[in-house]
């Protein structure tokens, strides 16, 4: 399977004029039909529906609130489709829009029926442009961020990579806007404290991450043994060398003991259900990579059915895993009170550690 995620970030579609960028859009159309020469399935998560918006409407500035927020990403996506369906038909190559929201991953149905829908697409030859659906987003469901979007989203495809194409070359030793000694690192072996701290930083004037949501995704998509790539938009003209191996702009390396999309899923996409706290046994089994058994747990929270994700906490109220737990919250309150008879509450194959 050759696949390639592809993100673009809002300023990607802006001009300095304030204009949507067509030739810039035509550069990664003409990349992702090079792709597909190659053999290569494409996936486009795409931002810009908001800066399209406030374009549409002659607005100086992004507004703060929400409402208008999601009201300019409902005008600005139907403007964003005709433009990339234009395009897309230049090169004689087929789009279809998909717009997600975090609750649509963290549904194992929903995200099982996404999956088959995206491999449907790229039976076809189409290539799924992806959004977050803003205009009905709440703080509850959103995403956040379309680095975030991309990298679940990679997951969902079972990509062999994932690029990030931006407004900065990649990750830097520290802010190139200002530090004139910073230094742009080009391969990151392992994302630990000191690249997430390096990661930390303002967002643009039209997207709504940073290169903080950029190194979170990278943590998504390469615990799952995906690697990924940021690069500079001016840079958009180089996917198809990226995609063979070329190194230009940050290249995040995969994990060297990747985990199972399963466990990927749950540990970055489910949705959380509830609360199972357990004592110090259950925690040094956990770390073991043993299954959680009804004698460690001493407390359960909230309401939650047989086979929902919880979340696995110590006594002191610090998440140490995520599991699919065998038991609804009542029946498993009720094998609590039966000590003479320990069951399996999560299975080892159904829990991820949170915290290593």
């Amino acid at each position: 399977m050759k696949r390639i995620t592809v993100k673009v970030g809002s300023s990607f579609f802006i001009d300095s004029n304030g204009n949507v960028n067509v030739s810039q859009i035509k550069k990664l159309v003409a990349e992702i039909c090079e792709l597909k020469k190659l053999g290569f399935d494409v996936c486009l998560v795409s931002s810009g529906a908001i800066a399209v918006g406030i374009k549409k409407m002659k607005l100086k500035r992004k507004p703060s609130a929400t409402n208008k927020k999601q009201a300019l990403a409902a005008i600005g996506q139907m403007s964003l489709m005709q433009v990339y369906e234009q395009i897309f038909d230049e090169f004689d190559l087929k789009c279809a829009q998909i717009l997600l929201s975090h609750d649509d991953f963290g549904n194992r149905t929903r995200i099982n029926n996404l999956k088959t829908t995206l491999n449907a697409l790229f039976d076809f030859g189409v290539v799924p442009v992806i959004n977050e659906n803003d205009a009905v987003a709440t703080t509850e469901i959103k995403v956040g961020d379309n680095d975030t979007l991309s990298a679940m989203s990679s997951l969902v495809t079972e990509s062999s990579l994932l690029i990030l194409v931006s407004d900065v070359d990649g990750l830097y030793t520290a802010n190139p806007n200002v530090d004139e000694n910073a230094k742009l690192i080009s391969r990151v072996e392992n994302i630990d404290e000191n690249i997430i701290n390096l990661s930390r930083g303002s967002s643009g004037e039209f997207g709504t991450g940073g290169m903080f949501t950029k190194v979170r995704a990278a943590q998504i998509a390469t615990c799952a043994g995906i690697p990924m790539v940021i690069t500079n938009a001016t840079k958009v003209d180089k996917l198809t060398e990226i995609a063979l191996g070329k190194e230009i702009g940050t290249y995040f390396c995969q994990s060297k003991n990747p985990q199972s999309l399963k466990k990927c899923w749950l540990k970055f996409c489910a949705n959380i259900s509830g609360q199972i706290f357990v004592d110090n046994g259950a925690e040094v089994a956990l770390y073991a990579r043993k299954s959680l058994l009804s004698c460690g747990v001493t407390k359960v929270s909230g309401e939650f059915s047989a086979g929902s994700v919880v979340s696995v906490l110590t006594e002191d109220g610090k998440e140490i895993a995520r599991g699919s737990s065998a038991f609804s919250s009542s029946t498993l309150k009720h094998v609590l009170k039966n000590k003479t008879n320990s069951q399996i509450i999560i299975h080892a194959n159904n829990v991820v550690l949170t915290k290593e």
